[in-house]
């Protein structure tokens, strides 16, 4: 028999453990290459049965928890990674991964993490997701911070109270923003956020170079429909309090749309790049159109093709339903298909 899957990526899938995952639990964590960093923390056989009946136990308990991870070419069971609540901290979520040795170096640990990540922040938005690195350890720690994680000093493991002091990691938070705190400091913010992402090209209404004030008019419109009840303002700050992305549900035009939100001004600051905010911030705000938009069950989104948009709204969930071709005229020479894509709240397929 075999266990339900819970995750997946485009090589693996993560699904729930079982108990008779055991010979392959001992095989995964019972290699010494893998802890060439912390030798002192590989499990004894015995000590692995242990914890893979606590695997089993925490998805009894919370339906989260470190899940087998499976190759999807072979079936093969090559890894163990997953979130996980630690030391009774329910506040917290510990990212761990652990992949066999001859499937290290091929982009699974960070194709994982990426994955991992985004699902907390759709799935568990008050929970902090959180890594501890080996100091000395660089492919772990590169791959925490291109998962969209960020270095919040050292800390000494709790569970080990000997251990050296780790570096520790704590992901991005997206929160909605209520309607009286978009006072002048967030404005600016806002503002100071999408200038940059003009300029550096980004597709979020306005092209290079354009003007300050052009910006502020244009997020004081979405401001007024925030305040009057028709938008929703999401906003995704690092851990220290640093805006590093927004985006807007707008939403309750009236019939016939009352079932239906649109995705506007997605935006993360070009500084970021290649940190999985992006795809952090999506998977979020659909979350929350999940949990705060109630009648909402539709979600549609228009974008500017060219930059590559469509693959990662797809790898997303979302599908395109309609395309103009040259419907987007950004100057005398630079014409663009205007494109559009949907997808239901609840992740079944489109009819």
């Amino acid at each position: 028999m075999s266990a339900e899957p819970w995750l997946s990526t485009p090589r693996l899938v993560l699904r729930r453990p079982m108990l008779a995952d055991l010979d392959d639990y001992v095989r995964l964590h019972t290699d010494p290459r893998t802890y060439a960093h912390a030798l002192t923390s590989m499990p004894t056989p015995a000590r692995c049965r242990e914890r893979l009946s606590d695997d089993v136990a925490d998805w009894e308990r919370d339906e989260l928890g470190y899940a087998a991870v499976v190759d999807r070419a072979s079936g093969e069971v090559i890894g163990w990674a997953g979130l996980r609540h630690k030391d009774s901290d329910a506040g917290s979520l510990n990212l761990y991964y652990r992949l066999a040795f001859n499937r290290l170096g091929g982009g699974l640990g960070l194709e994982i993490a990426r994955a991992l990540v985004a699902w907390a922040a759709k799935h568990r938005p008050h929970v902090m997701v959180t890594a501890m690195v080996d100091e000395a350890n660089t492919a772990p720690r590169r791959t925490a911070e291109r998962a969209g994680l960020l270095a919040c000093g050292l800390r000494a493991p709790r569970d080990q109270t000997d251990a050296e002091p780790m570096l520790y990691f704590e992901a991005p938070r997206v929160a909605t923003v209520a309607a009286a705190a978009a006072d002048d400091t967030l404005r600016d913010e806002i503002i100071d956020l999408w200038v940059r992402v003009n300029d550096a090209g980004g597709s979020v209404g306005f092209l290079p170079g354009a003007p300050r004030a052009a910006v502020a008019a244009a997020l004081e419109r979405h401001l007024d429909d925030l305040r009057g009840g028709r938008s929703l303002l999401c906003a995704l700050r690092e851990p220290a309090g640093t805006l590093r992305g927004i985006g807007l549900w707008e939403h309750d035009r009236g019939f016939p749309f009352e079932h239906v939100a649109g995705l506007k001004r997605l935006m993360v600051d070009p500084a970021t790049q290649g940190r999985n905010l992006g795809r952090i911030l999506l998977g979020a705000m659909v979350g929350v159109a999940r949990r705060e938009l109630e009648h909402v069950e539709l979600l549609r989104l228009d974008y500017r093709d060219g930059l590559g948009l469509g693959e990662f709204y797809a790898r997303a969930g979302w599908t395109e339903v309609g395309r103009l071709p040259r419907g987007l005229k950004l100057s005398e020479t630079d014409y663009r298909d205007d494109v559009a894509m949907a997808r239901r709240v609840d992740g079944l397929p489109l009819r």
